[in-house]
């Protein structure tokens, strides 16, 4: 479901990351670990079509990512990849529903706001959909950020260090969501990490 072969980045001529092969199959949950500046957000931006690596080749549902064009790209990477950022990306103008529909639109996909519905409820935020995000706390806006990823029922369903500013409480409430919401929509897991706190909840680790 998602293979890297061969895959660098060359930052300059003193920096070189190269990152370890790996084949990960439709439906598995998957921790990805590395100290800090070990290239986790580095290798997470190739993954999913942000940054271009110097050489090498990713494959998503048997799809060459750096063979589409930039607007295939997009297209491809609203309707298959689901992104949970460290800081939720929303747009401050726009409500839950509004941001959540633009993920519709940018995809390609006709809007839905039945399916937004379904996805605020099973989050439990539901009460927010009209709520703009200065409204939200933080876990809220943590889970408007995991609604918008999963939205559209991704293929793959990426966090990147989605605990690391929550207690534990809240830390293992997000954690569980995200297992959760992969098993319920048939999504391919990879957390990014290094918090020890994750590690127990996956059997599954790509280290760096």
């Amino acid at each position: 479901m998602l293979e890297i072969r061969s895959l660098s980045h060359q930052y300059n001529a003193a920096t070189k990351l190269s990152f370890p092969d790996w084949n990960i199959r439709k439906g598995e949950q998957w921790l990805l670990l590395g100290e800090s500046g070990s290239g986790k957000t580095t290798l997470l931006h190739m993954l999913t079509g942000i940054k271009k690596p110097t050489s090498g080749e990713v494959f998503i549902n048997e799809t060459n990512l750096y063979k589409l064009s930039n607007r295939a790209l997009d297209q491809f990477r609203g309707i298959h990849i689901g992104l949970v950022f460290q800081q939720p990306h929303l747009i401050r103008s726009l409500t839950v529903k509004e941001n959540l529909t633009i993920a519709q639109q940018f995809a390609g996909l006709k809007k839905d706001p039945g399916r937004i519905d379904e996805v605020l409820t099973e989050l439990d935020i539901v009460q927010k959909i009209n709520s703009y995000p200065g409204e939200l706390s933080q876990g809220q806006l943590q889970r408007a950020s995991i609604a918008r990823a999963v939205l559209n029922k991704p293929s793959l369903l990426i966090a990147d260090e989605p605990t690391s500013s929550l207690d534990n409480k809240n830390a293992k409430a997000v954690i569980n969501l995200l297992l959760k919401l992969s098993v319920a929509g048939g999504s391919t897991l990879v957390v990014s990490t290094h918090d020890e706190r994750v590690k127990e909840a996956f059997s599954k680790e790509y280290r760096l």
